[in-house]
């Protein structure tokens, strides 16, 4: 074997592994943007089930209404909450549907997840800030109806929205998280 045999050798080799180590950031790159992709399915799933949920709640109001005279302005501020929360939640759901990473970048789709983050606290402020006065009306007015089945039925259901609507936000912060790591850990990948 002479030199000039081995040099070839050795030069197809490197073409190899640079095509096998193409190949490879190729795979993790799809891998990458498949989990991305399930991840915000999953994210977009929970925000539909939210705005389902805010388009729903009017129609139990209007429901209790029948049963027990509820004042106009109460299910006026009721259904403005939940419209409210439902239009919030609804940028959001479209926010995250525009994370895709066969047309952004990494970066890009990092900015867009930051942007989703954002809007989800400046949205969980707006609601809360809504919620309280909204909580503080209605207990007032279960507990003038004379029904005190009514305000207890309430009580319950407020800790009980209370303790799945925790869990729930910590779930869906969980999933946030994972989809901005996939998309750090593909960033660093790339960068290498």
């Amino acid at each position: 074997m002479d030199i000039d045999e081995l040099k070839k050798q050795w030069k197809s080799m490197e073409l190899r592994i640079d095509q096998l180590e193409k190949d490879n950031k190729r795979l993790l790159s799809c891998i990458s943007n498949d989990k991305v992709w399930g991840v915000r399915k999953k994210l977009q799933t929970r925000y539909f089930a939210l705005i389902v949920l805010c388009v729903v709640s009017p129609v139990w109001i209007l429901l209790m209404n029948e049963m027990y005279y509820i004042d106009t302005e109460v299910l006026i501020i009721y259904t403005f909450f939940f419209v409210v929360m439902a239009v919030v939640n609804s940028y959001i759901y479209n926010l995250i549907g525009k994370v895709d990473c066969s047309s952004m970048t990494i970066k890009e789709a990092l900015m867009a997840i930051t942007k989703v983050e954002e809007t989800r606290r400046r949205g969980q402020l707006l609601g809360w800030i809504l919620a309280v006065p909204l909580v503080i009306i209605l207990f007032r007015v279960f507990s003038e109806m004379g029904h005190p089945e009514v305000l207890y039925g309430a009580s319950v259901g407020l800790v009980i929205g209370g303790i799945y609507g925790y869990i729930f936000d910590r779930q869906t912060l969980q999933l946030i998280k994972e989809l901005r790591k996939t998309l750090a850990d593909a960033l660093a990948e790339e960068d290498i």
